[in-house]
């Protein structure tokens, strides 16, 4: 299919001006040449009216790059030919496709052959996906996703795939006279990026999406029962963040999720409870399962351990890789 839609922003063979051009698009680097020049150097750019902006590079040389860290926007690379390799904040990335998050440090090599698609989107635009989902963004800190997209994760694969299509659309020129077109793909893209690929806000997305269908109150009840999990929480004070009554409360809970709203705190906490002793397996955290349980509210450890068997088919201590563990022991506090 004939490009209709692509600018050239440099070809030949100064990497010096190809230098320049790529800093001008992307951010200031230090590009390395590893090996003579093996064809011309280009970058090319398909333009649209939408927000995501859409380059093929190709250094037409080996190269080694090091860009100052950029806070603007996330990168996506698709590698079309040749080989690459990538660093992101001194941990190697092992798959060929990677999401670059805002703010991260890239050590990049790249083959005299390599060819690379590589996808722009802005902050903002990330930033108001994640506000649709009733999720507020942290103004401060960027929306981290794991650089490493793997291709044999279904979701992750469909994804790629329509990363493509939109790719052929907008270099065919298709896009470019569907502007409405193009916005409704570019929301589907970055919709589909933050519902594929893991981030720091992988959890609360999840929530979003069980919690979309239901009423505002009730889902004012959940959003509160889990920002709050780690307090002392009666069900008037789940009432009250909902703006019902406690009656209404327990009906509504009764009747969307077949619950009382102490029933779903519970769940809400053995949730945290086994993140944690998760995060204790695989020597993120450390602790024991006593301080775990304390932390998210169950002050009687064998309730707590039939609880956590009865959800996850297995007690704690398991969970944990602990030994030793006292799941029928009372732990007494100041709450009693």
């Amino acid at each position: 299919m004939e490009n209709v839609s692509e600018s050239v922003l440099y070809e030949g063979h100064d990497l010096a001006r190809m230098h320049d051009v790529v800093a001008a698009q992307f951010a200031p680097h230090r590009l390395r040449l590893l090996g003579k020049p093996a064809a011309p150097a280009r970058l090319l750019r398909s333009g649209t009216q939408g927000d995501i902006a859409l380059y093929r590079l190709g250094h037409g040389a080996e190269v080694e790059i090091r860009p100052v860290p950029q806070h603007g926007s996330y990168l996506i690379h698709l590698p079309l030919a040749g080989r690459s390799s990538l660093v992101v904040d001194g941990e190697p990335v092992a798959t060929t496709h990677d999401v670059v998050s805002p703010g991260q440090r890239l050590e990049i090599r790249r083959s005299h052959d390599n060819d690379m698609m590589i996808v722009r989107i802005p902050r903002p635009v990330l930033d108001r996906a994640v506000e649709s989902h009733g999720i507020t963004a942290d103004r401060g800190a960027p929306v981290r996703f794991a650089p490493a997209v793997d291709s044999r994760c279904p979701g992750s694969r469909a994804w790629l795939r329509t990363l493509h299509a939109y790719a052929e659309a907008m270099q065919s020129g298709l896009l470019a006279r569907s502007p409405l077109g193009a916005r409704h793909f570019e929301q589907l893209l970055v919709h589909g990026l933050l519902d594929s690929q893991p981030s720091g806000l992988s959890e609360s997305l999840r929530r979003s999406a069980r919690h979309a269908a239901l009423p505002s109150a009730l889902r004012r009840a959940i959003t509160y029962c889990e920002e709050h999990a780690a307090e002392p929480v009666s069900t008037a004070d789940i009432a009250l963040a909902s703006r019902l009554s406690v009656p209404a409360l327990r009906a509504a809970f009764r009747a969307h999720l077949d619950l009382t709203p102490l029933m779903y705190l519970r769940r809400v906490r053995l949730d945290a409870a086994h993140r944690d002793l998760v995060a204790i397996a695989e020597g993120r955290d450390d602790g024991t399962v006593t301080d775990v349980a304390l932390r998210w509210g169950f002050v009687h450890l064998g309730r707590f351990a039939a609880f956590y068997k009865a959800t996850y088919g297995m007690p704690p201590s398991s969970t944990a890789g602990l030994r030793d563990y006292p799941e029928t022991a009372r732990i007494r506090s100041a709450c009693g």
